[in-house]
């Protein structure tokens, strides 16, 4: 008989609970040895994304969406604020530690020498944007996905090229290299109300979505790690209005998962159309849902906070109150699903990478 996810989650956060709790989620191999899903030994990782994934390309931007400050970062390597929006490691780190690479740096923060001289990965995810062109525009400069993979072409064109001097050489990379895309909850953050057709926008998202990863596959990509959206309902900055207060907004949750069941099926769609692409479907969605219990609005456990976020450690859901260089964090911080009102903390996404590649129920590898 099968555990419900929610006393699944419950029983792997008491277990942490017993352990050395910031010994396994920071140690460089948190994982059973067990075989790679996905075939494994990528050379490199390419992330495309939202703030979710994004590891200081906004420290370099013109935008108020930064996390560049304490109390971000306070349990990652060093205690340093890095600009990733968590008290910690993102999906995309863990991703990188599971597949035995090193974390993957921020476009923008590196010089043209260094460029020339990686070759396992480069992250170009811009917190605040999304897959349309005017997404988080309003809070300042950041990079949309098509912009993201123009960068990405940049740097076969400026970069890869030097590195891998024979067009074969660069082929085989690129085709055995790992594209992880998460992206497109700030589109239904910013645009989707309750007068948007849900169809139509998911369409309009999917649609554009696909036409960059059709870019990435010219370009020569052939693995991809997709995450779907998240249940932007459930989060912090949503449930503080809702009534019951803390019960999810399930309109735009609906919203959000007619998007990504038609992107789940795209994927298969677009498996059988291209020769040689492969897809990994990660089910970020639903794993998001199951840490709140068997139905969207209950919590998961007492020890699990669900709810309210870590930082700021009071939190009425007023604009102003997001998580600032001048906001004290809650002490408990591994016992929150939120470190701020949008952001989840280092244990949510090693919990995430748990079920994702030791439980096997979040990721799977998409068939025709």
């Amino acid at each position: 008989m099968s555990l419900p996810s929610s006393l699944k989650s419950y029983l792997l956060l008491l277990l942490l609970c017993f352990l050395n709790v910031s010994t396994i989620i920071n140690s460089s191999k948190p994982f059973k040895q067990e075989p790679v899903l996905f075939g494994g030994n990528f050379p490199a990782l390419y992330v495309i994304g939202d703030s979710l994934v994004d590891s200081g390309n906004n420290n370099h931007l013109p935008t108020r969406v930064k996390a560049n400050f304490p109390p971000y970062g306070s349990e990652f390597e060093g205690g340093k604020a890095t600009g990733r929006f968590s008290n910690g490691k993102t999906i995309a780190d863990y991703i990188a530690i599971y597949y035995g690479l090193p974390l993957v740096p921020a476009y923008l923060g590196l010089s043209e020498e260094q460029k020339n001289n990686i070759s396992t990965g480069i992250n170009y995810a811009s917190a605040s944007c999304g897959i349309l062109p005017d997404t988080g525009k309003l809070l300042g400069k950041c990079l949309s996905l098509s912009v993201q993979v123009d960068l990405f072409k940049e740097t076969i064109d400026k970069n890869l090229k030097k590195k891998f001097t024979k067009p074969s050489e660069l082929s085989k990379h690129l085709a055995e290299s790992l594209f992880m895309t998460a992206i497109g909850v700030n589109d239904y953050a910013f645009f989707y109300n309750r007068t948007t057709d849900a169809n139509q926008f998911g369409n309009k998202l999917l649609h554009e979505f696909l036409i960059q990863i059709e870019r990435l596959h010219v370009l020569g990509a052939r693995k991809f790690f997709i995450n779907n959206i998240k249940p932007l309902g459930c989060y912090p900055n949503m449930i503080v209005n809702t009534v019951p207060r803390g019960s999810c907004n399930e309109y735009v949750n609906l919203a959000v998962g007619i998007f990504n069941a038609k992107l789940r099926k795209s994927l298969s769609h677009m498996k059988r159309k291209f020769n040689g692409i492969s897809f990994l479907y990660s089910d970020y969605f639903n794993f998001m849902l199951g840490l709140r219990g068997p139905s969207s609005n209950e919590a998961s456990s007492s020890l699990l906070n669900t709810i309210s976020p870590c930082c700021p450690s009071v939190y009425d859901g007023g604009l102003t109150t997001s998580c600032t260089s001048g906001s004290i964090a809650c002490k408990a911080r591994d016992t929150h699903v939120f470190f701020d009102p949008f952001h989840p903390t280092q244990m949510a996404n090693f919990m995430y990478a748990v079920s994702c590649f030791q439980e096997r129920n979040i990721c799977h590898v998409v068939k025709n």
